[in-house]
């Protein structure tokens, strides 16, 4: 892609530069913002020290300049970031613009590592321009990338120090292989940021593999910002600069020689995380369809708020003649934020979405109208298809909690949109991951290379392994003591039944992994398998799972009830101290394969019922229990008779506390765990 390059002359936005080149992308223009009058401006979002020297900076690349002073200030500061006329975020929003219209640029390189406030504001800004981030520094382990840049030419002096370790007569004007031993130290010592993500130290650039000069300082001053005895603050101010020509081989090209340097590629990471014999495995095709007639069964949304957390369900989107796909889901999800707002909730109530598709070949008109309800911070979301009947374009359900606005970590939201190293971008309106109360919300998983958001090669065990890596890293990220460990529930979405002995295989080896240095007692979390006809971008597996950071008090007990066809086998998972934390899966399966024709939906219902109503005043959870899906398969329960069993059982259904039956979902899936097994009691 075109890409124009965020540069302040640091070190980061430097080597995001040549990590774009690398990755095949084409740097067009630099974009810098500078101070109006200061020599060096204290800016949240900005590096301004040394802006001086840009000029230079863009000559030794040769490339084209585009310039803008910061005229705003630092006005909306919170975790996320709405548009104001005077913040200093829109200098950049005009600065960029106008790049666009002359550049005609499709993406922006932007060298964030660890900064949210600047990651949001850069994927902000460049959203409403309709350009990508290319953040390729993202997240990546500082010590190694430091290490990185050294390695790979990257060569540049401190120009600020502004933390405690750090002393301007000592370390100002150091190069990067300099100061990296003192960072270590400091880092063991002090917690400081080996880059200097939290403002410990900003460095310029004079050279590097981008450059066809070299920057010279001549002439520097020092500053002293503040003599503070334990944390100082000084700052180099370059005076005076000159270029110095550079021997360069024009027999190959910038690109060929950034990539024979140690640098991170996308190719390099795939080596990473997937095994050699895995590379070249044929990619199976998709699942089968089964696609059912038409349905008459009025489906009705049911919403249940217990103290202050919510489940809905029931939400379709009906075709007809005069209904296309993209109407029918404007009218469902209007049908959902009418449900909330009746009940005194919004959209950003919302932490999980559900969303099941009946033809996956729907999933960008569908997807198209669903980012209309959903803006800053979105909840997460799973999306698979499912065998819904021909005339029902969508179901969903959702589940979320009502916070405190005046207490903003009441809700933690990961909603990364740029293209890096660390996790996938999302590939729709939903966020990674949201933490709300004592819960993290995690989207459905599927094994795209973050770098290009394509699906890794390998076949099914490759797709796994990048998937669960992806899964922990996005609840690590969350949460640092958190491990796969901390999952009660793991869904894994297949759409082969020949696949589950290999997913089951490297979940068992990710979950060794993810614990292996914890020092949590973990529980073994249960895995729910599910056989599906297709899952977004033709992934052969999907992962879904929840987070309970809290795992201290928690317990667990499995139950077998046996009748004349079927048994009914129950996994719990729950907290005597934590209400919310109960996960239940209840399972049937069959005797034997010709037991299926004795089947009755009533029977089996009211067993699994009766069932989990002993498992809920066991666990004294009859009021607390969260949104339930059940999976079937639609070979043996019809789809309007499982939905009008389910609805009758559930209005009859009373505990001794006399509390409200559960909300739940039906999602009918082509197969599960077994062939035997018929119904998957998920909650």
């Amino acid at each position: 892609m075109k890409t124009a390059a965020l540069i302040s002359g640091g070190k980061d936005s430097c080597f995001n530069m040549m990590c774009c080149i690398a990755e095949g992308h084409e740097i067009v223009a630099l974009a810098n913002l500078r101070p109006m009058y200061k020599d060096e401006l204290d800016s949240y979002m900005y590096q301004t020290v040394g802006h001086t020297a840009i000029d230079l900076y863009a000559e030794a690349s040769g490339l084209p300049l585009f310039k803008r002073l910061i005229k705003g200030s630092s006005l909306s500061t919170g975790s996320t970031y709405e548009p104001h006329s005077e913040d200093e975020v829109e200098d950049m929003f005009h600065l960029l613009e106008n790049i666009k219209e002359e550049m005609q640029i499709e993406a922006v390189s932007v060298g964030a590592i660890f900064s949210d406030y600047q990651r949001v504001r850069v994927e902000n800004v460049c959203d409403r321009l309709g350009l990508k981030v290319l953040s390729y520094l993202w997240r990546r382990d500082q010590e190694e990338l430091l290490k990185e840049m050294i390695a790979c030419g990257v060569k540049a002096k401190i120009i600020k120090v502004a933390a405690m370790g750090l002393l301007p007569k000592k370390h100002l004007l150091m190069d990067l292989e300099e100061i990296l031993p003192h960072m270590l130290l400091m880092h063991s010592e002090y917690g400081l940021n080996i880059c200097g993500e939290g403002g410990e130290y900003e460095s310029f650039v004079y050279d590097c593999p981008l450059f066809k000069k070299k920057i010279i300082f001549k002439k520097t001053e020092m500053v002293m910002h503040s003599a503070d005895t334990i944390a100082p603050v000084g700052y180099i101010n370059l005076k005076e600069c000159k270029l110095e020509d550079k021997e360069l081989d024009d027999s190959i090209s910038l690109r060929d020689t950034i990539l024979q340097l140690p640098i991170m590629t996308t190719t390099k990471w795939v080596e990473e995380h997937v095994p050699v014999s895995l590379n070249n495995v044929e990619q199976s095709a998709g699942g089968d369809t089964e696609t059912m007639g038409l349905v008459m069964w009025a489906e009705e949304v049911r919403v249940r708020i217990v103290d202050d957390n919510f489940h809905v369900s029931g939400v379709i989107a009906p075709v007809s003649d005069d209904i296309d796909v993209k109407d029918a889901s404007r009218e469902a999800l209007t049908t959902l934020i009418d449900c909330l707002n009746d009940q005194g909730l919004t959209p950003t109530d919302i932490c999980s979405v559900s969303l099941y598709i009946g033809d996956m070949a729907n999933f960008v008109a569908i997807n198209e109208v669903y980012k209309t309800f959903f803006h800053v911070n979105p909840p997460v979301r799973l999306c698979i298809q499912a065998n819904l009947p021909r005339n029902i374009a969508l179901q969903l359900d959702c589940q979320g909690k009502i916070c405190d606005a005046e207490k903003e970590n009441n809700r933690k939201t990961m909603h990364v949109q740029s293209l890096s190293h660390w996790a996938p971008a999302n590939i729709g309106p939903y966020s990674q991951a949201v933490k709300a109360g004592d819960k993290i919300f995690v989207a459905g998983i599927v094994p795209l290379v973050p770098s290009t958001l394509n699906v890794i090669d390998g076949g099914i065990s490759a797709q796994c392994a990048v998937a669960l890596t992806h899964l922990e890293t996005i609840i690590t990220t969350m949460d640092k003591n958190c491990t796969l460990a901390c999952c009660p529930l793991v869904m894994c979405y297949l759409i082969s039944q020949e696949y589950i002995s290999t997913a089951s295989q490297e979940w068992s080896k990710a979950l060794e992994i993810s614990t292996r240095d914890s020092e949590k007692s973990p529980f073994a979390p249960v895995v729910q398998y599910c056989i599906v006809p297709a899952l977004p971008k033709g992934c052969l597996v999907e992962w879904h799972t929840f987070v309970w950071p809290d795992i201290e008090d928690v317990a667990k007990f499995n139950l077998c009830q046996g009748y004349s066809n079927y048994t009914v086998k129950s996994r719990v998972i729950y907290s005597s101290s934590k209400k919310e934390y109960f996960s239940c899966n209840i399972v049937v399966d069959l005797i034997n394969a010709d037991s299926v024709r004795h089947i009755q939906p009533q029977a089996v219902v009211k067993d699994l019922l009766q069932e989990y109503n002993k498992i809920c005043e066991e666990c004294d959870v009859t009021d607390k229990t969260p949104l339930v899906k059940v999976l079937f398969c639609p070979v043996v329960f019809n789809y309007s008779q499982i939905h009008q069993v389910f609805s009758e059982a559930l209005s009859k259904m009373n505990t001794e506390k006399n509390a409200a039956p559960p909300v739940v979902s039906l999602v009918s899936v082509t197969g599960l765990h077994t062939r035997q097994q018929i119904l998957a009691w998920c909650q």
